[in-house]
C-alpha cells in the first residue's frame, strides 16, 4: 500500500480581506501582513490564512494551528480536506481566523498536511492602543 502524497506549499499568506473573481475563481488577497494590532486581551479580529498547493494526489488531510511559542499553546485549530484530481493542479486552503490573542508577542502559524508539518509563519500580536 503506497503512503499519500504530501503537497507541496507554494505560499502561505495571512491578509484581512479575500476576494473571489466570479469568472475565473483566482484570489486576490488585500491588506496582507505578518503584525496585527489588536485589543488585549481581547475582541477576536477576523482575517484569513490562505495556503497555495501543488503537486498533490487524492485527498489530503490538512490542519491549521495557531500556537505560542513560549508556551505551546494552541489558541486556533481548523480542519479541512482538499482533493486532488490531477498532480499538476493547484489547491487553495482559505481558513477564515477569528481568535481572541491573549498576550502581544511573537506566534507561529503551521500548516500540517497529511500530518506532516509543511509550512510554519511567524505572527507578530501587538496591542491595538487607545481602544
Amino acid at each position: 500500500m503506497s503512503s499519500p502524497v504530501t503537497p507541496v506549499v507554494r505560499g502561505l499568506y495571512v491578509c484581512e480581506v479575500l476576494e473571489k473573481h466570479p469568472v475565473t475563481g483566482n484570489f486576490t488577497l488585500h491588506n496582507c501582513f505578518r503584525a496585527i494590532k489588536v485589543p488585549l486581551p481581547g475582541t477576536p479580529r477576523p482575517f484569513y490564512v490562505v495556503a497555495y498547493l501543488a503537486d498533490g494526489a487524492g485527498e489530503v488531510g490538512c490542519r491549521t494551528e495557531i500556537t505560542r511559542p513560549d508556551t505551546l499553546t494552541t489558541i486556533f485549530k481548523s480542519d479541512a480536506v482538499i482533493r486532488f484530481s490531477h498532480p499538476l493542479e493547484e489547491q487553495r486552503l482559505v481558513v477564515k481566523v477569528e481568535c481572541a490573542f491573549p498576550v502581544a508577542g511573537s506566534y507561529d502559524i503551521i500548516l500540517w498536511l497529511n500530518g506532516e508539518l509543511a509550512a510554519l509563519s511567524p505572527l507578530a500580536v501587538k496591542p491595538l492602543l487607545g481602544v
